[in-house]
């Protein structure tokens, strides 16, 4: 085994994870329609948080001819799909039944966006720091609107704000894997 296939193995696990988390809780939200009160916000974060999740993973082949790896690379390579996976968890209650997603989405929002933004952090500076990379280029053009849209959402919980920004975060998402990341 290589050193990239040991190092994914990690990253596959934690993304893994999330997703598992995502679909787990999508289908439990499905089952238990009738009882709760879906929220269009709040399903578009979870698309959100699941397209961020495959990025991570997605991205990450383009490390695999680094050579040398370290723990501290290891760890700020985790930071985004850690972060990912906890917003994942947070993004459902624990208790299914009855739930009203809007009450839910904006109960939890600071908690979500600054793990968000803390997310977008890691997996901005993690390649300059451990590769030599450029902190300011056109890929991470979009990582600068993230983060401070995840600081906006975090601080101020005006519906109308969520309602722009989210689905606009989830286009600049999309976008960024279309323009930078669309083949291996």
């Amino acid at each position: 085994m290589d050193r990239f296939s040991f190092v994914m193995v990690l990253l596959s696990i934690i993304v893994g994870l999330g997703v598992t988390e995502l679909l787990t809780n999508v289908a439990r939200q499905i089952r238990n329609r009738a009882r709760s009160r879906f929220y269009w916000l709040h399903s578009v974060m979870v698309a959100l948080v699941f397209i961020a999740l495959l990025q991570q993973w997605w991205e990450a082949w383009d490390q695999r001819l680094v050579e040398t790896w370290s723990f501290p690379i290891l760890l700020l390579m985790l930071g985004g799909p850690i972060g990912l996976y906890i917003i994942s968890h947070l993004l459902f209650p624990d208790d299914a039944e009855g739930v009203d997603y809007d009450r839910h989405y904006f109960a939890n929002t600071r908690q979500t966006y600054l793990l968000g933004a803390a997310t977008v952090v890691f997996a901005t500076i993690y390649r300059p720091l451990s590769f030599g990379h450029g902190l300011v280029d056109m890929d991470n053009l979009s990582s600068a609107f993230i983060l401070a849209a995840f600081l906006a959402l975090a601080i101020w919980k005006a519906r109308m704000l969520h309602q722009i920004l989210v689905p606009l975060l989830f286009a600049a998402l999309v976008l960024d894997v279309l323009v930078f990341h669309f083949a291996l």
